[in-house]
């Protein structure tokens, strides 16, 4: 995002009121403003919750010059001098904002055209509210439409081919369920998703018996709306991947089962690459099972989690032979980003201990031949010798063999 500055006070916020506003909780509704003046920018912190930050420093008013960042809540801002001036005359705010689901390094492009989502809750805040924060985390990718009835939303559909359709089951006249199934019937290569507060007996298996690829509770806070795109995000550009198939350096394991278990479905996960094989089952939202070589439950759960290569596939669900894991799948995912930061400080560490005395007694030009090769995560060959074939000591050796020392 980006604003360009002039000479009048502007008002930085949360709320919709503002002349630039930054959908992010951290942000207060009024959080700054700034005024560029001359070759500098004033600004004035307006009672922000979370405070406005120059260089690092909390202030009531400060100045802030090209180059320096702006910190307003956890959102980081850049003031950039234009292109066309030594000195700006005027001025433009870029925001960094922190990473998002599905965007990592190696990610893929960006779709050749944009997303089209709609939206269908008669709650018309919601609406407003989930369409100025999916724009902003889907960075260009979505257009959002929204309707509030189901005559609304089945004009659009009829008028636009939309991607997505994301429903709400209180709806007046024609329900969620109903809408959601007239849908399928009409538009069964459109992907569809619930978000409800309804959690009513059955409505979960309804939803997904009848065209519904994720069943999502309304969450409560703003990180709990970002997850939820996060699993959207997924859901759309996954309908472009034969089988539900990818690639873990373009997607991450955990977004893959954060969407599983957000939409309460059952699956298996098939994970593999050139030294490993595992699989994690998943049944109704919960983590139950996970092999991984030989290992079987959480240790097997971690391991594949460090995987960052190799291939992944969805298959339909059978139930395992044991159940194994029983955590929430919540805690195993933080548990093991713990078990993988704890895993490579101490590969670093050792392997810097390593460097410092040699492992082995090994001659001089034997440790000039040492070689590393990544075989894994948190595993390395190592490779020590002279680049000679020698018989170990006790080892009688014929013609055509010879035992390396």
């Amino acid at each position: 995002m980006s604003h360009e500055l002039s000479g009048n006070w502007i008002t930085i916020g949360r709320a919709a009121g503002n002349t630039f506003q930054i959908a992010d909780q951290s942000v207060s509704g009024r959080h700054c403003e700034i005024l560029l003046r001359g070759n500098e920018v004033i600004v004035s912190d307006l009672n922000s919750t979370n405070g406005t930050f120059i260089k690092g420093e909390r202030i009531t008013k400060g100045i802030l010059r090209p180059g320096q960042l702006l910190r307003l809540g956890q959102v980081d801002l850049y003031l950039e001098a234009a292109p066309s001036a030594a000195l700006p005359a005027a001025g433009g705010f870029n925001e960094a904002a922190p990473a998002k689901p599905g965007i990592q390094p190696g990610a893929a492009a960006r779709p050749a055209r944009k997303y089209q989502v709609l939206f269908v809750d008669d709650d018309r805040a919601l609406l407003e509210a989930i369409s100025v924060l999916y724009e902003i985390l889907g960075d260009k990718t979505w257009e959002i439409h929204r309707a509030t009835t189901a005559d609304q939303a089945l004009a659009l559909l009829n008028q636009k081919a939309v991607d997505l359709v994301v429903l709400d089951i209180g709806m007046p006249v024609l329900d969620g369920i109903q809408l959601l199934t007239l849908i399928h019937r009409r538009y069964p290569d459109v992907k569809k998703a619930v978000l409800t507060g309804s959690d009513a007996p059955g409505h979960r298996e309804t939803c997904l018996a009848n065209g519904a690829e994720l069943f999502i509770r309304k969450p409560v806070s703003g990180e709990g709306m970002k997850a939820v795109f996060t699993a959207l995000n997924e859901l759309i550009s996954w309908a472009q991947r034969k089988g539900f198939s990818g690639m873990l350096r373009q997607v991450g394991l955990s977004d893959v089962i954060q969407m599983e278990c957000l939409g309460g479905n059952s699956s298996i996960l098939e994970v593999r690459n050139q030294h490993m094989q595992g699989q994690i089952y998943i049944e109704s939202g919960a983590i139950v099972h996970a092999t991984a070589g030989t290992q079987a439950g959480e240790k097997a759960f971690y391991r594949l989690l460090s995987l960052t290569g190799g291939e992944f596939r969805l298959q339909s669900f059978q139930p395992p032979a044991e159940r194994t894991v029983h955590g929430q799948w919540e805690y195993l995912l933080i548990e093991a980003a713990r078990v993988h930061d704890e895993e490579t400080t101490t590969f670093i560490s050792k392997k810097a201990d390593g460097a410092a005395q040699s492992p082995s007694p090994v001659p001089a030009s034997a440790a000039a031949r040492t070689e590393f090769h990544a075989v894994g995560d948190h595993l390395v060959e190592v490779i020590i010798g002279d680049g000679k074939w020698h018989p170990a000591e006790g080892t009688k050796t014929t013609s055509g063999s010879v035992s390396p020392k």
